[in-house]
């Protein structure tokens, strides 16, 4: 054990008491320090619909955690010399359009490729979690023709990049890409209950259910519906995850140089390629979490501190998972550095935007915390040290700042992945002319299929694609700036810039996708 950590049992028990619960569905958390399990405990239940708690060796889905093993094993390919992560994507995936000969196997790993997210396009027309074909994806990518930018010219999360992924290490490898990871890791590092399970419908051994807010203060099951692999497909137990932290510390599965390509930061958040290297608190960590539809995971390691936290839920409480994380951090190491630093004498409060990018950023308070609204999630915010405000939990670099240094400010700077972004403060009251938004919309790939009303009580659209339908309920932000909420499976929310002729349509992974009118 480091002499710079400690283990207080106590103190860890009582950050779990609140979800004790023989009622709900809870966590399950693992502590290991020098690559020792000092810490293995459940709170809550495994299944709302059954008498059982959970516990650390119960199978839980671990979502985007499951990032880094795909990551993993598109690398060990490489080493067998079966591809070159630099290579085109065409080039393992021909039937792709134009747009994937200019992206690298390295730009999908890496999040930098620019691909609409298809996970994100699923969720806005209310298709994600309902039954899709298993190769929705894969054909969602060979009609899209439009990207979100130039490979390597930004940044943006894409779930639907890991899928591609996860086709190229089955065809050049040959396996099912489940027998792949578990032929290829989960097997030599011993983690015998950890698997690929593509589907929640599947039955699989001493598993824990997923659970979702039902509305009436009961739970109803959580459920990918489409088919999912690398880009979040795992599901894991807390004692097989510290068995993975513990391999991480001196790795035997991949050389050396998979292992610093895994690492080095690719942007300015420290994303590598399936892993986050960055600083937690003045330490460094070494983390990727993950989220599901009634689920979610975060795992942080800080290698100097020789200390690994894993914690998995069985329900959507995103906010609680990543707070429980970090207290756990703060149980075990002490003299961090201090959270946050001194809040600067402007008051962030408003909506912005930007006419250059079409993103809207919306800043309130809540409960004495900044609240950061950004691509339609609402995030808790940090301040930084220079007095620039950033989102604590998503993976982004993005710090936002007034333009004019004063208390109330004219209009945002927004500073991401190297570039600078005006954001002009939106006006309170918005007068557009409705009946000239009225109509339908669709993208030139007909994908998807946009139907504008005006009704009774305010304007309504009707967003369909992938066989379902999302109704969203629109608000001006400005004369032709509409923002747009859906209550789906997964919340929804977008932007929508009325062109006259068309609309142009922005959410937290696809950006300004054009919809022309077709009525």
């Amino acid at each position: 054990m480091n002499s710079d950590t400690r283990f207080d049992r106590d103190a860890i028990d009582s950050l779990l008491a609140p979800y004790d619960s023989g009622k709900a569905p809870g966590f399950a958390v693992g502590v290991a320090m020098g690559g020792v399990p000092v810490y293995r405990r459940a709170v809550g239940m495994a299944s709302a619909e059954l008498p059982v708690t959970l516990s650390p060796s119960m199978r839980m889905r671990i979502g985007s955690t499951t990032k880094q093993f795909c990551a993993l094993a598109v690398l060990l390919l490489q080493e067998d010399g079966l591809l070159s992560i630099d290579e085109p994507l065409r080039r393992y995936l021909p039937e792709l359009p134009n747009w994937a000969d200019a992206v690298s196997l390295r730009h999908l790993l890496a999040h930098s490729g620019g691909l609409r997210d298809t996970m994100d396009l699923l969720t806005l027309t209310g298709a994600l979690g309902k039954p899709l074909n298993p190769g929705a994806q894969l054909d969602t990518y060979m009609r899209i023709d439009s990207v979100n930018f130039a490979p390597g010219e930004s940044w943006n999360y894409c779930n639907g990049g890991y899928a591609l992924l996860s086709e190229v290490a089955s065809r050049v490898s040959g396996l099912a890409f489940g027998d792949l990871l578990h032929s290829r890791i989960f097997v030599p590092i011993g983690m015998y209950d950890t698997l690929l399970r593509p589907l929640d419908r599947a039955m699989v051994p001493n598993s824990a259910s997923l659970h979702v807010p039902d509305g009436r203060g009961g739970w109803k099951r959580g459920d990918m519906g489409i088919p999912i692999k690398g880009e979040g497909g795992v599901i894991s137990t807390v004692d097989d995850m510290l068995r993975w932290m513990r391999h991480m510390a001196a790795p035997t599965v991949g050389s050396a140089e998979t292992w610093a390509e895994l690492t080095r930061p690719h942007a300015g958040h420290g994303y590598g390629l399936g892993l986050i290297a960055n600083r937690h608190r003045g330490r460094t960590a070494i983390h990727h979490a993950g989220g599901v539809i009634g689920g979610g995971c975060q795992m942080i390691r800080l290698p100097d501190e020789r200390l690994d936290v894993i914690v998995i839920a069985n329900s959507s409480n995103a906010l609680a998972l990543y707070g429980l994380a970090d207290a756990i951090i703060d149980a075990c190491v002490p003299d961090l550095e201090p959270d946050s630093a001194q809040p600067p004498q402007w008051s962030p409060r408003g909506t912005f935007y930007s006419r250059d990018t079409g993103r809207v950023i919306v800043l309130d308070f809540h409960e004495g915390q900044v609240l950061m609204t950004l691509d339609g999630m609402t995030l808790p915010t940090r301040w930084n040290p220079d007095g620039s405000l950033s989102p604590r939990i998503a993976p982004t670099d993005l710090a936002i700042r007034p333009l004019d240094g004063e208390a109330d400010p004219a209009g945002l700077a927004a500073i991401e992945f190297g570039r600078t972004d005006h954001l002009a403060p939106v006006a309170s009251k918005a007068h557009p002319n409705v009946h000239a938004l009225a109509g339908r919309y669709a993208d030139s790939a007909k994908l998807l299929e946009a139907r504008i009303a005006v009704e009774q009580d305010g304007v309504a659209m009707a967003l369909s694609g992938f066989g379902s339908t999302l109704e969203y309920a629109l608000r001006p932000l400005a004369t032709s700036l509409w923002k747009c909420d859906a209550d789906g499976a997964i919340p929804a929310s977008i932007t929508l810039e009325h062109l006259g002729d068309g609309i142009l349509l922005t959410s937290g992974r696809t950006t300004r996708l054009r919809l022309d009118r077709r009525s």
